[in-house]
């Protein structure tokens, strides 16, 4: 009778054998490659306002080239050809990042396109409507962007009003000289566009309202920075509102007086992880923006890595005829190899970033 048992055993456990190697082999399958990781940190954006015109981006994501695509006007012509195009993308890659800047006012991709209906500013949102009814405007914006396949906005602009500010202040695009009504404004935007599964963006950290200068075109400085404009950061962080933060090349000599926000563990680590607690996404502005100019490509990589950044973001395709993506991979390959960034902080972006798209309706 022993001998019986055990041979019965024995059968089901060398049945049982192959089931549970196959599920071994298939988790160590699964592992992503360091170039896969590496993908998931890059958003780029594409020609093409359809499938069809857009099939060399469709591809690319498909091989998960990257792991996100920015929607500019040139991508918009009406919202069927938009609807297609998204959802092309997210046919050739499941939980790829569709990002547009729609802040209302002067900054939409949707003016003049057919079908679309546009929003009031933010400091216009402030001046003329309560916070419920500032909710109701933010819901039909956020469900606008979900009904054309959006899932990330860059936006709200949690920076304070300024109206010296060139690029903030002069076409409204904060909601007010008072932080804390920012920051009030700033949560029913993140409430309405995060209950309507499109991802908020929150920026431009650690605030660009009170700068004349325009980060776009030239280096910005602040010398003497208010630490009460954190307010809508530290507020959304509290209540777990934040997802995602973008952060923008603005340097805070009180912080880092050599690295831009963009580029600095002082700030990112340091102020924005560290003391501010936040543990979600941390997103670039473009990298390719004229705030940067005095570092190489290679350097402003590194230097976002290393200094706690997960997405860079890119305004072109191509960099000198090469494919962004793929030039920027091959930059952050390069760099774990020479050990210029730990392969560790690769991973640790990875894991926020497929953490925060999991949770993508």
């Amino acid at each position: 009778m022993k001998r019986i048992i055990v041979a019965l055993f024995s059968t089901l456990f060398l049945v049982g054998l192959p089931t549970a190697l196959n599920a071994a082999d298939a988790q160590v399958q699964e592992k992503p490659t360091l170039r896969k990781m590496i993908a998931q940190m890059i958003m780029v954006s594409f020609n093409g306002s359809d499938p069809k015109t857009a099939k060399e981006a469709v591809s690319e994501a498909k091989y998960q080239r990257f792991g996100g695509v920015m929607l500019l006007g040139k991508n918009i012509s009406d919202k069927k050809n938009l609807k297609a195009l998204t959802s092309a993308f997210k046919e050739a890659q499941k939980g790829i990042f569709i990002a547009i800047d729609e802040e209302g006012g002067q900054i939409t991709r949707f003016k003049d396109k057919s079908g679309f209906e546009t929003f009031i500013s933010a400091q216009k949102v402030a001046k003329t409507l309560d916070l419920a009814a500032a909710g109701e405007l933010y819901a039909k914006m956020a469900q606008q962007l979900k009904d054309v396949g959006v899932n990330v906005n860059f936006a709200p602009v949690a920076d304070v009003l300024n109206p010296k500010s060139t690029i903030i202040g002069s076409r409204g695009g904060a909601f007010s000289t008072d932080i804390d009504e920012v920051s009030l404004y700033a949560s029913e935007f993140m409430k309405a566009s995060q209950a309507r599964g499109v991802i908020a963006a929150m920026k431009h950290f650690p605030g660009h309202g009170n700068v004349e200068a325009d980060s776009h075109t030239a280096k910005v400085v602040i010398e003497k920075f208010d630490y009460t404009e954190l307010k809508p950061y530290f507020d959304a962080v509290r209540k777990n509102e934040a997802k995602m933060i973008m952060v923008g090349h603005i340097y805070l000599m009180q912080r880092d007086s050599e690295l831009p926000a963009s580029l600095s563990p002082a700030i990112i680590d340091g102020l924005l992880r560290g003391e501010l607690k936040f543990d979600g996404v941390v997103i670039s502005d473009d990298m390719l923006m004229g705030g940067l100019k005095d570092f190489t490509l290679q350097e402003r990589v590194i230097n976002f890595i290393n200094a706690g950044g997960d997405v860079m973001l890119f305004s072109d395709y191509k960099i000198d005829g090469r494919r962004t993506a793929e030039l920027v991979t091959q930059l952050v390959v390069d760099a774990v190899g020479a050990k210029q960034i730990p392969k560790e902080r690769i991973e640790e972006s990875y894991e926020r970033i497929i953490k925060l798209k999991e949770g993508l309706k």
